[in-house]
């Protein structure tokens, strides 16, 4: 990027939890930002907030399930010409129930949120960086990607697909000039519990669950700044905090410590409420 440049940012999910947040930190001048989300009012609050920082914000309301929809914006607002220095892949929605509950109709709702879509905004945008031979891609994944989650395994297993996307794409990535990120949170304190999929469980019991693990949820604001340290630091995939990174150590070494905890988890949840 030239000096004078403006930095063009994308971030899916940015009217809420960790996007939200992503957008907030990075807003600031010569820098121009495409914030994307389904929340009309909270959009616009974001953005209003990146332009008292001096940046250049726009607010796009869109559901990124609507493949034809998105297909026309990116085509639309980011045609080839158009650099792009930084994509933030946040969005996704969460499910919670046993597998026995759970339809086909939300397998396929958290599909498309959680992996078609940033499959398909990270395609268009990685096209783009290649002409530029420039440009990040960040996905924000699961420590569920590393370990599993009974009780919520659609989201799990979305959230790994998005690992393997991740650990192959890195490779190919790096020789046009391009870096891929792949940020794995624990648990955070998001409205992404409040607006989940739930299948004869609820809300409140799930949280009192997430309790009983004896971890501490993370705010938005923490989780955000970690993930941007991160790339600050060149870091390709960081794990974070301290549990989520030892747990995800730990899983394919001792498994049978990561089997205790599911086992907890499915005790909890089988608990009559």
């Amino acid at each position: 990027m030239k000096i004078g440049d403006t930095e063009k940012i994308v971030i899916t999910g940015a009217s809420s939890g960790i996007g939200r947040e992503l957008a907030c930190q990075l807003a600031s001048e010569g820098k121009e930002m495409w914030l994307i989300g389904r929340d009309d009012e909270r959009l616009a609050q974001v953005a209003a907030f990146a332009r008292e920082k001096g940046a250049v914000a726009h607010a796009v309301l869109l559901d990124l399930m609507d493949f034809d929809q998105a297909n026309r914006f990116l085509n639309e607002t980011f045609p080839p010409e158009v650099r792009v220095e930084a994509v933030y892949l946040d969005a996704a929605i969460s499910i919670f129930g046993e597998m026995k509950d759970i339809l086909i109709a939300d397998w396929q709702k958290v599909y498309d949120s959680n992996l078609a879509s940033p499959v398909q905004w990270a395609l268009h945008f990685y096209q783009n960086m290649i002409l530029h031979k420039a440009g990040k891609i960040i996905f924000i994944s699961s420590l569920s990607a590393c370990t599993g989650y009974p009780t919520a395994i659609p989201y799990a297993t979305t959230k790994a697909g998005l690992l393997g996307f991740y650990k192959s794409l890195k490779y190919e990535a790096k020789s046009h000039g391009i870096s891929v990120h792949l940020g794995v949170p624990g648990f955070v304190d998001t409205g992404i519990y409040q607006a989940a999929i739930y299948r004869k469980t609820t809300y409140q019991k799930t949280m009192a669950e997430i309790r009983s693990l004896g971890y501490p949820l993370l705010t938005a604001k923490d989780a955000a700044s970690r993930i941007l340290k991160g790339i600050r630091c060149g870091r390709s995939e960081f794990a974070f905090p301290f549990y989520t990174a030892g747990l995800k150590w730990l899983s394919p070494r001792f498994p049978w410590m990561i089997d205790r905890i599911h086992n907890k988890i499915l005790r909890e949840f089988r608990k009559t409420p």
